[in-house]
């Protein structure tokens, strides 16, 4: 109200009195001191300030002058970094940058910059998110949730096991923000019979507000993390996995593919479930009193035969709306598996796959000749061209012109829908941190090679103790700004200086990309934090003392897993490979 009424005083002098402006504005309400003026001015238009002002201030990171070339390559990145994190222009637009700078400057021709914008790595992101949509699209994944919930149970601790892990699972093959919408319509359902059974409270009352009760933000705040963490489980999970496998491809291209799909999982799924169960366990005991017997929260979860069957009766009667399972829903579930098969089976190591036997057919010794983007495109083409029902084959029993269906049937995968709500601004987000990996390189900047100068004087310390370090900075950052923009950030420097201490790059570069995704504290740090806020109304101070769990146990988990399981499936961590040079 008061912004309101000082702009107004602002016009109101503009209009009458211009000579007034320079000085402090006086109105029949407020006195407009300058101090005033310019808070408000910034208030507004922060983000063009930012933008003018930020490329201004690190023009001495140019030292010299014409500057190098790894110098350019460092300004641009320190801008594009604090353009992602502050996000004062869209986040893709940012990524353009290196298409105007390198071209610009030397350091890259318009045709290789452009060049990382399209790759393997965003065409598999392409691919996993046209498959997510085919799920979401048939309606599968909510039929899945249901029925978890009916088979696990449902008193408190039972829900809330059940709502955390099939979120988990379905985030494992589709956006963590579709997994946590999933979850939204299905948590307020559940938590209205308990309200409704005089059981708990939906929202409390704080200065005239409703603000989201402590259950209500367990079971809301459950839904988000779990879609974070199942999102690490599979290379398609999330686009910061994409992210660090393409960066570290992009600066290692002669290495062996560690990054596989099988492999991926092997690491990751283990690592997934240890931080889904300990995110539970802190949730528990915080909101349902688990050890504590005889504190409130335990008294206010106990939930009698009543409350029980109320809640049995809603999600049965959720379940019966969808209906028995469709031949859409069946279609889905086929193809997606054939798609997860051939992700698994293209070159497992363990056992010759179709894609080595492919390369070996036509005699290609390119051992990354053939990837999981070819699998995901093929199944993809397949959702478009087959129809989601059987009422096609009706055009083939037709004996009159009547009896032939008036309208064309819809494929698995509807198009236009997807067209609709496909974010392809994240093909430029990975594409805009391609650029800068690929301008780093020694045969461009060398800008790896200059920072690898400063990174060097780590190398007295301990390999654990840095990657530790590396976690606890890469999360801490990864709160306050988009993880794809995080992971394209820090991967490539934790990588160099892996390199600069003669450990595995592979080692760091798992470090800061599967930690970039834990954003649990505060809610800009994910799009999946910000439905459950805005759905629920949850205050950011009880979304932080419920993150703050989540963070500290995802810290450890990763440590312990990235040091001591890692090394287990990638013997060569342990190694300096010849691929480094």
């Amino acid at each position: 109200m008061e912004r309101e009424k000082s702009e107004s005083s602002v016009a109101a002098n503009l209009s009458d009195d211009p000579e007034d402006v320079e000085g402090s504005i006086e109105t029949d309400d407020q006195i407009l001191t300058l101090k005033d003026k310019l808070r408000l001015i910034f208030g507004i238009h922060w983000r063009g300030i930012v933008s003018l002002v930020v490329p201004l201030i690190l023009v001495p990171i140019q030292l010299s002058f014409p500057p190098e070339k790894y110098q350019w390559c460092a300004y641009t990145l320190v801008v594009m970094a604090v353009f992602w994190v502050t996000e004062c222009i869209p986040l893709a637009v940012t990524s353009f940058l290196p298409l105007v700078i390198f071209p610009l400057t030397g350091i890259m021709s318009t045709a290789t910059t452009c060049a990382c914008y399209m790759n393997d790595t965003i065409m598999m992101y392409l691919g996993s998110m046209w498959l997510a949509y085919a799920v979401e699209q048939s309606g599968l994944h909510l039929r899945l949730a249901l029925c978890a919930i009916r088979w696990v149970g449902y008193s408190h601790y039972k829900l809330l096991f059940a709502m955390s892990f099939i979120t988990m699972f379905i985030s494992m093959w589709i956006t963590n923000t579709a997994a946590t919408s999933m979850m939204v319509p299905i948590n307020f359902a559940l938590l209205k019979v308990f309200e409704d059974q005089n059981l708990m409270k939906i929202y409390d009352t704080v200065n005239g507000e409703n603000v989201a009760s402590d259950i209500t933000t367990c079971y809301f705040c459950a839904a988000t993390y779990s879609a974070t963490i199942g999102g690490v489980g599979t290379l398609v999970g999330t686009a910061t996995n994409l992210v660090f496998k393409g960066l570290f491809s992009k600066l290692y291209p002669e290495a062996p593919e560690y990054l596989s799909f099988p492999k991926f999982s092997a690491f990751a799924i283990p690592y997934m479930l240890i931080m889904e169960f300990c995110v539970y366990l802190y949730l528990v005991i915080l909101y349902f009193g688990f050890l504590r017997p005889n504190s409130a929260a335990a008294r206010n979860t106990e939930m009698p035969p009543e409350g029980i069957e109320a809640a049995k009766k809603v999600v049965a009667e959720r379940y019966k709306a969808l209906g028995g399972i469709t031949f859409w829903e069946i279609l889905v579930i086929v193809l997606f598996s054939f798609a997860i098969l051939l992700f698994f089976s293209r070159s497992p190591q363990m056992f010759t796959g179709w894609g080595d036997a492919m390369q070996d057919y036509y005699k290609i010794k390119d051992k990354k000749f053939i990837q999981d983007s070819a699998a995901a495109t093929l199944v993809v083409f397949l959702m478009l061209l087959l129809p989601y029902s059987l009422r096609f084959f009706d055009n083939c029993k037709a004996k009159e012109h009547g009896d032939l269906p008036e309208n064309s049937i819809p494929s698995v995968l509807n198009w236009r829908q997807v067209n609709d709500v496909m974010p392809y601004s994240f093909m430029f987000l990975l594409g805009g941190g391609f650029a800068l990996s690929e301008a780093a390189k020694k045969e461009y900047t060398d800008l790896n090679g200059q920072i690898g100068l400063i990174l060097k004087n780590f190398k007295s310390l301990p390999n654990y103790l840095i990657i530790l370090f590396v976690i606890l900075f890469t999360i801490f950052i990864t709160n306050f700004a988009s993880n794809v923009a995080v992971c394209n950030v820090i991967t490539p420097i934790a990588m160099q200086l892996a390199k600069e201490i003669n450990n595995n790059p592979l080692w760091y570069n798992i470090a800061a990309g599967f930690s970039s995704s834990y954003a649990f504290c505060l809610p800009v740090g994910t799009p999946g934090n910000l439905v459950v806020q805005s759905a629920a109304n949850i205050p950011t101070s009880k979304m932080v003392k419920a993150g703050i769990g989540p963070t500290v146990t995802t810290t450890i988990v990763s440590w312990l897993f990235i040091c001591f399981w890692a090394p287990v499936v990638w013997p060569d961590l342990k190694m300096l490979p010849d691929w480094i040079q």
